[in-house]
């Protein structure tokens, strides 16, 4: 991993902290993305190469710039570019150089939620009972199938979109005939019990290093992106980590979600998004063992034998500045903004004072969706 690629197509800002991590375990790092793009604003970066603004061009000059054959690692940021790139790449031996997959015969798990359950039932892993609408014939076969309260999640989608707890087969047929779907839903069942947040990183298919964490705050709903969590130790999993990186060939770093019934003692897996995260570079306040020092041991050639990352300290909270001060303004939440303020429980760690070129960033955007945009609607309302 001496020389590296990050790319972002669709600008998600959770690429941001990205080329910190691998700048800091010692790798070349170049990153790919349109101008202005959350991947660019760092210091923490040695090379820029912009990227066309039209997406079949994107993908062209990306592809190329990779044949050139000049990266031991490459780093993909997003869904859409995960997505893009799948539908691209037919040939095996590219497919395990581009893609955090070594396995192309695993690539429907990639931004398909029907693709993602069916490699889990394929490879006898456990994940909670679904079934799938594509039309009005559908509706009576998915009623039959599960059982109540189900999920609904659109086939290609992220960040929750427009997902909802479903209580009653009036509550299905209202929803299909709200939504007038255009594309197919998964159904799930609707799994009580605890939900486990991983951020993993997996190198060949064998689990390098992970952390769990308990969710304390979303944006909106459980189904958003969350700005707050309580990280902990949960050695039970790693075997369920171990299996996972084996049957799929994950090749980078996994956003895992789990959810254990206490009552069947068993771990069900919800998703696995094998892309980057607004939390992986925090990894250094939680252990020694972290993200950074992994991708260290791999650049000297050194993998790591044993996963487990002993933490600091049991229950180590961490929050998102930049989203966290959004869902704080959003939520009127007074407590969370003097928590900011006050530094309580050690909140100033977490500015991205390290990187004043992020920071710089990253205060405009808030001063624009916070002040700007509320101005804008104020004075709307006069008129």
């Amino acid at each position: 991993m001496n020389n590296v690629l990050i790319v972002s197509l669709d600008n998600w800002d959770s690429c941001a902290e990205v080329p910190y991590i691998f700048k800091k375990a010692g790798s070349e790092v170049d990153v790919f993305c349109r101008k202005g793009g959350w991947l660019q604003a760092n210091r923490f970066h040695d090379k820029w190469i912009e990227a066309p603004l039209n997406t079949n061009l994107f993908f062209e000059k990306l592809l190329a710039i990779i044949d050139t054959g000049n990266y031991s690692f490459i780093v993909l940021t997003d869904e859409p570019l995960l997505k893009g790139l799948s539908e691209r790449i037919i040939d095996e031996k590219l497919f395990a150089k581009v893609m955090p997959l070594l396995k192309m015969e695993n690539k429907k798990m990639l931004s398909s939620k029907i693709g993602f359950s069916d490699f889990c039932i394929e490879k006898d892993i456990e994940t909670p009972r679904y079934a799938i609408y594509h039309s009005e014939t559908d509706i009576d076969p998915v009623l039959e199938k599960l059982r109540f309260p189900i999920l609904n999640k659109n086939e290609f989608s992220w960040g929750g979109t427009d997902m909802r707890i479903l209580a009653t087969p009036l509550e299905v047929k209202e929803l299909i005939k709200e939504t007038a779907p255009t594309q197919p839903i998964l159904f799930q069942e609707f799994i009580e019990g605890e939900e486990i947040r991983i951020d993993a990183f997996y190198y060949k298919g064998v689990l390098q290093a992970y952390f769990c964490a308990k969710v304390l705050t979303y944006a909106e709903n459980r189904f958003t992106y969350n700005t707050r969590r309580t990280y902990y130790s949960n050695p039970e999993i790693k075997s369920h980590l171990i299996n996972l990186g084996k049957k799929s060939g994950a090749n980078g770093f996994a956003n895992i979600n789990y959810i254990y019934d206490n009552k069947e003692n068993r771990y069900y897996l919800i998703e696995m998004d094998l892309r980057t995260n607004s939390w992986l570079a925090y990894s250094q306040y939680l252990s020694n063992n972290n993200f950074i020092t992994t991708i260290k041991n791999l650049v000297e050639n050194e993998a790591l034998a044993n996963p487990d990352s002993n933490l600091f300290k049991e229950n180590i909270e961490i929050g998102l500045f930049y989203k966290d001060l959004k869902r704080v303004y959003w939520q009127n939440d007074v407590k969370g903004f003097f928590r900011w303020l006050l530094n309580i429980k050690g909140y100033w760690r977490f500015l991205p004072l390290h990187d004043l070129r992020l920071s710089k960033l990253i205060f405009k955007s808030l001063l624009n969706e916070l002040l700007v945009s509320r101005l804008k609607k104020k004075f709307s309302k006069r008129k």
